[in-house]
């Protein structure tokens, strides 16, 4: 076909030019898929799809078939440069180009995020100079005893400095961690869940910095001849408790705010593509967004790492000159500010169509179904596992939502006492509770019975899945028998490890789930008895621990952050806000219903981690077989054997 001519004033209609090219476009994603193509047809493909590309963006600029086309000219470019690059100039990549384009992208989300958290930085300023008490609320009474005891030993920065370097470390990295990841996933609730955590860390941080400001600024600023003076005169003179918090909270907390402000865009942008998709379905937009979002929170992780350092080992030495501790804070602020707001308007303006770029559809490729003889890396067993808990949700969810409901409804009345002693008040349902044994044997038997019937179920709809995807689910069709008597003798041991109600037994029941799950799991597949299962498991593993190890620590850190996330929007909004108070004026309902609800958080995650966990480990099974046995391999040999 001849090159377009996009000189013509009066462009084709879009559904012309659609149906006289859709057969080349078709002809490109074959050679996509394919991977068949040479070098040079590759190159020959990319310049007339560039070619087609430029005509849509002049007439067809706001219709999906520039995007379609801009995706298909993406995954062109990349094929032919693959060659070129290696995973130090893909590293580099990331930190010149492609984090910079996606803050830019994200430019409006980062903004709102930054305004929320500072007005409602303001916001906490100004409720605590019309209500003192409201520091006691935010940030604690014990945290605020603790604060008096310190200024008044003239210390007030010594919280800083109560633990050792490493001891401080550790703990505040893993904190500011957390709660990166949980502003960002919270961002899947339409948004609201990043914005309400922005807020209530935007209210305790000016809580926080004011509390030390109040304790003599009125009386010094008023002692200065007036007011406006007084200001002046307090804030750049004297050497007071606001200079000294001052220097030592924005010492490391320059770039711990500032992180924690952009993974809040970071969230804003994952719930973005659900509530704007623009010409995309709305799970292309999702999927496109959270990849957005991902890549922004990898890109501050390092500056939480650093901000912990600083916490850690350098803002507890009060000694050091102002004039550095202020100078590094600037430094700090510098940093930010040119990497993540100057340096990616710079490279947007250096990269043509940078939004276009980060906004591509991937060209449709069909999925195949599962080949239980294709060995899986570790990213492919994650992604097959999440494919076959996401494709059957509504299914296991039938299952998960009554029975979380009915434990929530069992908790919150407790009508007879199987998890509350009778003449304490209890104000909070934790996982601790969940897990708690050592009262009554029977809850532990109880707990027992229902984790045994979702492993055994799971399992054997995963089995079925993957196997025969188009079959109906029945018992009769599957390997119960074996399955039942394994899940029936794990899961006493997982139970029992709790109930023993020592710490480091707790540790070695979860510790030891995911491979009790796995041997139940080769016990279905193999239609062999639990022991039997437990001989193989140890062959299937033979150089394949990272596997198992790797794979079953993603689930976990995967629901971990789901639960935490969804607890931590509970808690400021249900709890902290006070709403369900306000529904009622009987303390004793309201705090029922707070039990109940943390109650069906806490079995809805961990019932959907055990079926997760069963689903992931049927499906890594497959991958063990094959790598120990080499089935079909053996077999694709002795046919290339048979044609020579």
């Amino acid at each position: 076909m001849s090159k377009l001519d996009t000189s013509q004033t009066r462009p084709m209609k879009e559904s012309d030019f659609i149906e006289q090219n859709k057969e080349k476009w078709k002809h490109f994603e074959q050679n996509l898929v394919k991977k068949d193509a040479t070098p040079q047809e590759v190159s020959k493909l990319f310049v007339q799809i560039t070619d087609d590309l430029s005509y849509s963006r002049t007439f067809y600029n706001n219709r999906s078939v520039k995007l379609y086309l801009n995706g298909i000219a993406k995954l062109l470019f990349n094929d032919i440069n693959k060659a070129k690059k290696n995973k130090w100039s893909v590293f580099a990549s990331f930190w010149k180009k492609e984090l910079p384009q996606v803050m830019y992208a994200s430019r409006r989300p980062m903004l709102i995020s930054f305004l929320v958290f500072w007005s409602c930085f303001i916001l906490g300023v100004i409720t605590s100079i019309y209500e003192p008490s409201f520091a006691n609320t935010i940030l604690g009474d014990s945290y605020i005893v603790m604060t008096n005891e310190n200024i008044e030993s003239g210390s007030p920065m010594h919280v800083y400095a109560d633990d050792g370097e490493m001891e401080t470390f550790l703990p505040i990295l893993l904190n500011n961690l957390l709660v990166a990841f949980r502003t960002f996933f919270s961002g899947f609730f339409a948004s609201i869940g990043s914005l309400v955590i922005m807020m209530y860390n935007g209210v305790m941080v000016g809580v926080f910095q004011f509390f030390f400001v109040e304790k003599e600024v009125l009386t010094e600023m008023m002692a200065n001849d007036g007011a406006i003076r007084g200001f002046f005169h307090y804030f750049f003179f004297d050497d007071n408790l606001f200079r000294k918090s001052f220097l030592s909270i924005w010492t490391h907390g320059t770039l711990e705010i500032s992180a924690i402000i952009i993974a809040g865009g970071a969230g804003i942008t994952l719930g973005k593509g659900l509530l704007f998709p623009k010409t995309y379905s709305r799970l292309q937009a999702f999927k496109m967004s959270a990849r957005n979002g991902l890549k922004i929170i990898m890109g501050i992780s390092p500056v939480i790492f650093l901000a912990a350092f600083i916490e850690g080992f350098l803002t507890r030495h009060t000694d050091i000159p102002n004039i550095l501790r202020l100078s590094f804070i600037l430094l700090s602020l510098a940093f930010i500010i040119v990497y993540f707001v100057w340096y990616p308007r710079w490279v947007a303006k250096k990269t043509a169509f940078v939004e276009d770029s980060l906004d591509v559809a991937p060209v449709y490729v069909k999925k195949n179904p599962f080949n239980p003889n294709k060995i899986l890396s570790i990213a492919e067993l994650f992604s097959e596992s999440l494919r076959v808990y996401f494709k059957s949700l509504g299914f296991y969810l039938t299952f998960v939502l009554p029975c979380s409901l009915l434990f929530a409804i069992i908790v919150a009345t407790d009508e007879i006492g199987l998890f509350f002693e009778a003449d304490y008040y209890y104000v909070s349902y934790t996982i601790a509770d969940y897990f708690n044994y050592s009262a009554l044997p029977a809850v532990a038997i109880i707990s027992g019975l229902f984790f045994l019937f979702f492993f055994v179920f799971s399992t054997l709809f995963t089995k079925l899945k993957l196997t025969a995807p188009e079959e109906k689910f029945s018992i009769k069709n599957t390997s119960f028998s074996y399955s039942a008597l394994s899940f029936f003798l794990c899961t006493p041991v997982f139970v029992g490890l709790i109930a023993i109600g020592n710490g480091w037994f707790v540790f070695l029941a979860f510790l030891l789930l995911p491979l009790l799950i796995l041997m139940s799991s080769v016990s279905s597949n193999e239609n062999i008895n639990f022991f039997a299962a437990a001989g193989k498991t140890s062959s299937l593993l033979n150089n394949n621990w990272f596997k198992f190890i790797a794979l079953s620590l993603l689930i976990s850190a995967l629901l971990s952050l789901f639960f935490f996330s969804i607890n931590a929007i509970f808690d400021s909004l249900i709890v902290k806000t006070g709403i369900i108070w306000s529904l009622t004026d009987d303390d004793e309902i309201a705090n029922s219903l707070s039990l109940g609800f943390s109650a069906f958080l806490i079995s809805f995650s961990f019932l959907s981690y055990l079926i997760l966990m069963s689903a992931s480990s049927c499906v890594l099974y497959y991958t063990l077989k094959e790598t120990h046995t080499a089935k079909d391999l053996l077999v694709r040999i002795k046919n290339i054997t048979a044609k020579e």
